[in-house]
């Protein structure tokens, strides 16, 4: 089916969007990606130093920037689950839902870096070396595999909007299972677009392929390079 405009033709890049129906979440990520370009330019106010609510408005424009990505592929499969009318709400109540996981460990986490005085060389190496751990582990791929489950959806009303939100929470948090270690470094770190996005990909590569904890040796030795710059730097 095209999409047709006032006189009848087709709407430039609509088919486009209807093969990609999770392009709001991906608009969204891209987004908050240009934020933190934009704040991390020179002559910006970095991250440390700043207020308990700042760093909390850090964290939440990361965290779509981050999470967003890896879940599309899921995002498009609630949406071609969900009848064409309703496909954008689907996707928005998945993203919303799931990221809200995300934000209340931030919550924690900033709190408890800011609280203890936690940002320092060492304890950033020291977390990127834990992430490298963690990506070995039999936990690790287990919250993997379960970050690909998909269940049925019903086709309308609350049930639907009600199981949209449900699978985005179940999703955010095997996500969070998965990914956890892969996050808290950017709760030390703060606004490095460097940082953000290794763990993005890493992220991103273990959760839109099928079988990532394939990834998972050549992710651990990735952040372990990334531990010793950041001790060799600070």
């Amino acid at each position: 089916m095209t999409v047709a405009g006032h006189a009848g033709r087709p709407v430039p890049g609509a088919a486009w969007l209807q093969r990609r129906p999770e392009w709001p979440l991906a608009v969204v990520a891209l987004g908050c990606w240009g934020l933190v370009l934009l704040r991390a330019r020179p002559g910006h106010a970095g991250h440390a130093g700043g207020s308990w609510l700042q760093l909390q408005g850090e964290w939440l424009l990361m965290v779509p920037a981050m999470m967003l990505l890896p879940s599309l592929p899921m995002a498009r499969r609630v949406a071609r689950n969900s009848l064409r009318r309703r496909r954008t709400r689907a996707v928005l109540l998945f993203g919303v839902a799931s990221l809200a996981v995300w934000a209340g460990f931030g919550v924690a986490a900033v709190t408890a870096v800011h609280l203890l005085d936690l940002r320092s060389p060492l304890v950033l190496a020291g977390t990127l070396a834990a992430a490298a751990a963690w990506e070995l582990t039999p936990a690790k791929r287990r919250f993997l595999r379960a970050c690909h489950r998909m269940p049925a959806l019903p086709p309308h009303g609350p049930k639907a909007d009600r199981a949209c939100a449900d699978l985005g929470l179940r999703y955010g948090r095997s996500c969070f299972g998965a990914c956890w270690a892969l996050m808290l470094p950017m709760a030390i770190a703060g606004h490095s677009p460097g940082l953000m996005a290794l763990l993005t990909g890493v992220a991103a590569a273990e959760e839109i392929v099928v079988r990532g904890h394939r990834i998972a040796p050549v992710a651990a030795v990735l952040l372990l390079v990334a531990s010793a710059m950041v001790m060799v730097a600070g």
